[in-house]
């Protein structure tokens, strides 16, 4: 830059500050009349840095912008030191380090409390001691005679059924056929062993599930005598036929029927519900063996004469039955125990929590049967159906309820006897370190529902003396809960989220001193500030850029002190100066006036 007065130009640094300008300026305007002050820019050459080097310098200036704004804001302890404009470099230094290290520290704990939290321990709690019995359904009570046929109805059977009613053969096969299906259940199919070198396929047109429905145990011909809760019922209204891995059975208190489904519409308290514990103070009933309508290759045999009992919870196809010989009085008590995870646990993959809830239908380990909830029960029984259409290519609709599958025809009966073996057995996953497995058998992949209400069973029958039950046969069952009260378990995790939460927190608050409001400042500089700075930025570069593609100069920028019309810089400083004179001559006025005045006054004296 230089200062010209008329033809002569006194040189001066570019980089000088304005109010030296001025200064100088000033000082010159006494002995020049006519001074320009014109701004001469260095020579590129000279100055002008490359490219890349003055982009990485203007960003590293405008990130060292930001980051002093967000210094004097922050609420984080130690950014604000760090970040002052102030602070010495050996201030930041020492900030820095402490910064760095309290924050590898809240890292480092942080991982610590994510590993536990993954880890995804739970703890077993009792959960209430008393609960009354009355908040839960009584069981489903299924009773099924071990001879599951009525033989008295063969010959009906025969007309119905049979195409050519005349021809012996296939009498003899229809009725060879029926015969194995009476003591068959799931994983009890040698029976069918008697069909090998039979012409089964002649009958394939039969459906012996329908036979079989038509010859099983009708109500009245099975139950008798039925009580509940002391008052007096008729057995055909409150037990309904149902199917199950045993076959076809009566079941008391069931919704898996369309009797007890039309049950429940009638009576808003279906499944009934008892509040009372001890003998007969719940299911009384007498079931009706009759042992001169069995198959005539099992009347023989009176060892096995008898009822199998099921007891499950509702919306369960299958449990694992009580034998109950004739000729007994039996009691079995039930004490019921609920099981149940609690809502924080749903967080966890069901594989690790080892429970699956009944609404998870996308987890990998849900496995029901078709259209019913699940139940470990129910996923056991699913299977064991997959496994009986993997070796015969179809089920057994009496075991199962209808679904998807292809049902077995008569010659594929045999395929059920040859692989029993295999269906007998069921093992779990995992237990091969621990069991010794003679038999290859069904392994199957099932967790307990998250909510489970279990019965506990205790059978106790006593035999009747053959004077009391004469020439009949039957079986006195008297079904109770033990106690009025039941126990409660919940599992709930030992490390939540709501206790990582609280963690974070702590840690946050110990090594950093900040909390969540501080996250948010930190969270709002970056997503809103930053981007604005940027965006204001580019929209300058963006303008500057239009200027110059429309060829617009930039005049030379210059101080002349005789313009009408001087800078601002440069008239507020003569605006000053003036004013700062005219404050000066008035002083010295008064000053004189004073002065003049008192010395009259003196010279008149």
């Amino acid at each position: 830059m230089t200062i010209g007065c008329e033809s002569a130009r006194i040189p001066f640094m570019a980089h000088g500050r304005y109010k030296n300008l001025a200064f100088l300026a000033t000082r010159l305007s006494e002995s020049c009349a006519d001074m320009t002050l014109v701004y001469f820019p260095p020579s590129k050459l000279q100055q002008q840095p490359s490219r890349s080097s003055r982009l990485a310098q203007q960003l590293a200036q405008s990130a060292w912008q930001l980051a002093l704004r967000f210094g004097k804001r922050t609420t984080i302890h130690g950014l604000d030191r760090l970040l002052s404009a102030k602070a010495s470099r050996w201030e930041r230094i020492v900030w820095l380090c402490t910064f760095v290290s309290a924050f590898l520290g809240a890292v480092y704990v942080c991982l610590i409390l994510s590993a536990r939290y993954n880890a995804a321990h739970f703890q077993t709690v009792v959960d209430s001691t008393r609960f009354p019995v009355y908040r839960i359904p009584f069981p489903v009570i299924t009773i099924c005679n071990r001879n599951r046929l009525n033989w008295q109805r063969l010959a009906e059977a025969k007309s119905r059924f049979l195409a050519n009613g005349s021809d012996a053969a296939q009498l003899e096969l229809f009725e060879l056929i029926v015969g194995t299906y009476d003591d068959a259940y799931f994983g009890h199919f040698q029976s069918f062993e008697r069909l090998r070198n039979q012409p089964t396929e002649l009958l394939n047109y039969v459906n012996f599930s329908l036979v079989v429905d038509f010859m099983t145990w009708r109500c009245n011909e099975l139950l008798a005598d039925c009580l509940w809760r002391h008052h007096a019922y008729d057995c055909c209204e409150i037990f309904s036929k149902r199917r199950s891995k045993n076959g076809l059975c009566w079941a008391f208190n069931s919704l898996e029927t369309e009797e007890g489904r039309r049950m429940q519409l009638l009576d808003p308290m279906w499944p009934w519900r008892t509040g009372s514990a001890g003998p007969m103070s719940a299911l009384s009933v007498r079931v009706l063996i009759q042992p001169e309508k069995h198959w005539p290759g099992h009347r023989e045999t009176s060892a096995m004469k008898g009822i199998d009992v099921m007891v499950t919870e509702p919306f369960v196809w299958h449990n694992n039955p009580f034998f109950v010989p004739a000729n007994t009085e039996t009691t079995l008590e039930i004490e019921p125990v609920i099981y149940f995870y609690d809502n924080d646990t749903r967080g966890v993959r069901s594989d690790q929590r080892q429970c699956v809830f009944d609404d998870e239908h996308n987890s990998k380990d849900f496995k029901s049967l078709q259209g019913y909830v699940y139940m470990i029960e129910n996923c056991q029984s699913e299977c064991h159906q997959e496994y009986l259409v993997r070796y015969c290519n179809c089920t057994m609709d009496l075991l199962f309820p209808p679904g998807q599958y292809r049902s077995c025809r008569a010659q594929d009966l045999l395929c059920l006897a040859e692989h029993n073996d295999l269906l007998i057995y069921s093992h779990n996953p995992g237990e091969k370190e621990f069991v010794r497995n003679h038999f290859q058998g069904m392994s199957c992949k099932c967790f307990r529902n998250c909510y489970s209400l279990n019965y506990i069973s205790d059978v106790r029958p006593a035999f009747l003396p053959p004077d009391v039950y004469a020439n009949n046969s039957y079986v006195d069952l008297d079904v109770h809960f033990r106690f009025e009260t039941i126990m409660v378990y919940r599992t709930s995790l030992v490390f939540g989220w709501v206790d990582l939460m609280v963690s974070f927190g702590g840690i946050a608050g110990l090594f950093l001193g900040c909390s969540l409001i501080s996250g948010m400042e930190l969270a709002y500089f970056l997503c809103i500030e930053v981007p604005a700075f940027g965006l204001d930025g580019l929209r300058r570069r963006w303008k500057a850029r239009r200027q110059m593609d429309l060829g617009v100069t930039v005049p030379t920028p210059t101080l002349n002190f005789q313009q009408t019309t001087p800078s601002q810089l440069m008239e507020n400083y003569i605006m000053q100066l003036k004013a700062e004179k005219a404050q000066q001559q008035k002083a010295n006025f008064q000053n004189w006036h004073r002065i003049t005045f008192a010395q009259k006054h003196v010279i008149g004296k």
